[in-house]
């Protein structure tokens, strides 16, 4: 019954039983508990609850603000939908609690600035529902992108995939071929020519291919980019392929240009355009970048209505202190009224308070006054009085309730800060690439495990913050890793540390197991520093592939020049000439050669000799026909067919002069050869005879679409062979034709009509004495050639000493040949 009362009835009842003399005093001590009684009732009724209201207020706000990031966080429309709900909930909630607080009598200030940060949330809200619905929609048609572009690469690949099988078949036809000896050599070149045919379809294919991947990486990384800038510079290499490809899809087969050249069209749509896929990404991320923009918005209004409601909570505090003041002022105004009035009543008085007033209210208020305190200096661990039933009581409730409030704002905040560095280290645990920070004093405060692996071989090796990063790269050196490092441990460490204290440029590094890592430093703001670790030995393995492919390629190309004319075979290799059955109309000059009477001089020679003759003949011939721009045709046992005017040409007169004076210096050549061939042997010296004709051929590649052969056929191929059949040993035989086009140059003897197998009209011809250039000085020479003498001499360039000199040795000789042996 006594505790219902409360504080007030009890002091009336400990009042009033005081002696009836002490009225002055009791009406004194009256007055003043009842001022006390109702500052008390104002904190009670009017501050305390306004407070409580405003600190559940804050707390629902920040509750609604802390589940912002769960919506843009949101992945699929369930999961949206389920996410909206539950803060749609808590708005409601949000909202109940600032009706009830516009009820409570506060400031009416801080309430509409606290309703208006309460409407900013609500609108805020609303706005990240419609950005997360269209993040969603742009999410979706990536995903769509994504698949057409999936689509379109396998149909590329399957495209350029059967270029492949048709390389791998001919170069095994190939093989089988040349290592067949028992096959005849036209086999083997027929399959050289087969397999290069194959190579030069295939090289545009296998370089489509290759572009078609890097197209198919780079817009996959691209729907992936981690920021804008990225996104950037992923379009440059995308249209540079798109070039290439746009060249290749002219080289490759005919039958597949136009399939191809769709396929190319699709990659283009996926790349540039409305609906393509670096679009798609920038859209995302304009939608991010709003998102984040509410996001922050968001957390601007919860801040401000925190803010508000700490306004209204510290005015309050201060009023409960001014209460508490107050109130402590009247209570020892009343007790000195009461000392003064009647020394009767001071006994009942300190009874009064000794007993009740100092123990029940002083001792509990002292309580409560000491614990707001020592919150307010920021003790939010401080013991708190003992609730109770009376206003006392309900003041440490509600200083309890605030205390608490507190206390779960701080931790929230640490829980804060300790989610979003754990975010922090799991988004760089997922990166592909090894990630450490260093600080400035080159302590290691985070890595991930990549950079572990990349950094040792030997996984157990555990790299712990705090470790100095000399001590790290010191052990990786020690142990092996590093193949820079090996016996030069000392200095590669002293190298190493001077450019990670200075990083410029991306560099790479050999590791001892074979792998080549990029590594990649910058120092950052306060002094510390970033690396990145990338794995790069594909890369590199790929770039030796394609070396020693290149370097086969080369040699190939090499071997197959020995089987064609340097003329043939350089217009194929560069483009100007398809190798396909193709021929045309054109005026040469064709020149056949031969050894006189080499088939009887074979029949005196073993094969050895007989071979190594003629392969030095053969020689030395077509490196005289190389050195006038002659097209070598062939070669038929000791004779060559040779042509000037086809691949190249330099004009019908210029082709004709050239063939001449190539045939004289074959001659001239000749004779040294014969010197030669004497000393090794051979008695009967070897002479060379040599027909020429100038008239129109039909010139061009001749066989099967498997086989081919480039070469010359008409009537005056023909001629030509029965002009060289015609020629004595030693001489050049020309038509009227040929003769037509050098006798400005050339010195000839007229020979007349001669009649040939398969020519129906008699043929005029000349034989070829020398350039008129040479002859006006051999015309003063002397020279004699017998089978046992030869004399050469100019006596008009002779000196007077060269002169005796040439009488003594030709007396000398003369008396020889006058003497007769004994």
């Amino acid at each position: 019954m006594v505790k219902r009362l409360g504080i007030r009835g009890r002091l009336l009842l400990a009042f009033f039983g005081i002696s009836t003399f002490a009225v002055l005093a009791t009406a004194a001590a009256l007055y003043a508990f009842l001022e006390v009684g109702e500052v008390v009732e104002r904190i009670t009724k009017e501050r305390v609850p306004s407070a409580l209201a405003s600190l559940q207020l804050s707390r629902q706000a920040e509750r609604v603000a802390a589940s912002a990031p769960a919506v843009l966080a949101s992945t699929s429309k369930a999961q949206h939908n389920e996410v909206s709900a539950a803060i749609a909930a808590d708005m409601t909630r949000l909202e109940e609690l600032l009706a009830a607080l516009k009820g409570a009598k506060t400031s009416t200030a801080v309430v509409a600035e606290i309703e208006a940060a309460v409407l900013g949330l609500r609108r805020n809200l609303d706005a990240l529902n419609d950005v997360v619905a269209a993040r969603l929609a742009v999410v979706a048609r990536k995903e769509e992108l994504l698949r057409r572009l999936s689509a379109t690469t396998n149909a590329s690949q399957r495209l350029l995939a059967p270029g492949m099988l048709v390389m791998s078949s001919k170069l095994q036809q190939w093989r089988a071929v040349t290592a067949d000896t028992s096959l005849a050599s036209d086999r083997g070149a027929e399959a050289t020519a087969d397999l290069v045919q194959s190579i030069a379809a295939y090289i545009p294919q296998q370089k489509a291919q290759q572009e078609i991947s890097a197209v198919d990486d780079a817009l996959v990384n691209t729907a992936e980019a981690p920021t804008p800038g990225d996104l950037s510079l992923t379009l440059f290499p995308l249209r540079r392929s798109l070039t290439v490809l746009d060249t290749i899809s002219n080289e490759i087969d005919e039958r597949l240009q136009t399939r191809f050249q769709q396929r190319v069209n699709e990659f283009k749509a996926l790349i540039d355009g409305g609906n393509s896929i670096p679009k798609a990404r920038q859209d995302e991320f304009a939608v991010v970048a709003q998102g984040e923009e509410l996001l922050a918005e968001n957390n601007q209004l919860s801040r401000s209505l925190t803010a508000a409601v700490d306004r209204l909570v510290a005015a309050a505090d201060r009023e409960i202190t001014a209460s508490g003041l107050e109130a402590a002022v009247v209570q020892r105004y009343g007790t000195g009224v009461v000392l003064g009035s009647a020394f009767l009543s001071l006994l009942s008085s300190v009874l009064v308070v000794w007993l009740y007033v100092d123990r029940s209210l002083l001792a509990r208020l002292g309580g409560v006054s000491q614990s707001m305190l020592a919150i307010a200096g920021g003790n939010l661990r401080v013991p708190l009085p003992a609730a109770g039933h009376d206003e006392i009581g309900r003041m440490a409730e509600a200083l309890r309730l605030f205390r608490d409030t507190a206390v779960e704002i701080e931790e929230k905040n640490l829980r804060e800060v300790a989610e979003a560095r754990q975010r922090l280290i799991d988004a760089i645990e997922s990166i592909s690439e090894g990630f450490a920070l260093y600080d400035a004093e080159d302590r290691l405060v985070l890595s991930n495990s990549r950079y572990r692996e990349l950094l040792y071989s030997d996984l157990a090796i555990e790299l712990t913050p705090g470790t100095i990063f000399e001590h790290i790269i010191r052990r990786s050196a020690e142990r092996g890793y590093i193949r820079d490092a090996e016996g030069r441990v000392e200095e590669w460490v002293a190298e190493r540390l001077a450019r990670h204290r200075n990083p410029g440029e991306p560099w790479v590094q050999r590791r001892g197991d074979g792998r080549w890592i990029m590594i990649s430093e910058r120092r950052i703001t306060g002094g510390g520093t970033v690396a990145v670790y990338s794995d790069i030995t594909e890369l590199k393995q790929r770039e030796e592939n394609l070396a020693e492919k290149s370097t086969a390629l080369e040699a190939l190309s090499s071997k197959l020049a020995k089987y064609l004319a340097p003329q043939v075979y350089n217009s194929i290799f560069t483009g100007r000439q398809d190798v396909k059955i193709a021929s045309q109309r054109k005026k040469l000059t064709i020149c056949f050669s031969d050894i006189a009477g080499f088939t009887e001089a074979s029949d005196k020679m073993e094969s050895e000799v007989l071979t190594q003759l003629l392969n030095h003949y053969l020689t030395e011939m077509s490196k005289i026909a190389s050195d006038h721009g002659a097209t070598i045709d062939k070669y038929v046992g000791d004779a060559i067919v040779m042509f000037f005017g086809d691949p190249e040409t330099r004009g019908v007169k210029e082709d004709a002069l050239a063939c001449v004076r190539m045939a004289l210096t074959m001659q001239k050549r000749m004779s040294e050869l014969a010197e030669i061939w004497r000393d090794i042997g051979i008695e009967t010296p070897l002479q060379c005879r040599i027909g020429i004709h100038t008239d129109y051929c039909t010139v061009g590649n001749f066989g099967s679409e498997d086989r081919m052969d480039y070469t010359i056929i008409g009537g005056a191929v023909n001629l030509a062979s029965r002009l060289e059949q015609e020629a004595e040993p030693g001489t050049v035989l020309i038509s009227y034709e040929t003769f037509a086009q050098v006798k400005d140059m050339i010195d000839c003897d007229v020979l007349g009509h001669i009649h040939v197998k398969g020519i129906a009209y008699p043929v005029a011809t000349y034989r070829v004495i020398d350039l008129k250039t040479n002859l006006v000085a051999a015309r003063r020479a002397v020279r004699t050639e017998l089978p046992h003498l030869r004399l050469e001499a100019e006596p008009e360039l002779m000196s007077a000493d060269e002169r005796d000199q040439a009488t003594a040795a030709l007396r000398d000789v003369l008396d020889r040949l006058c003497h007769k042996p004994g």
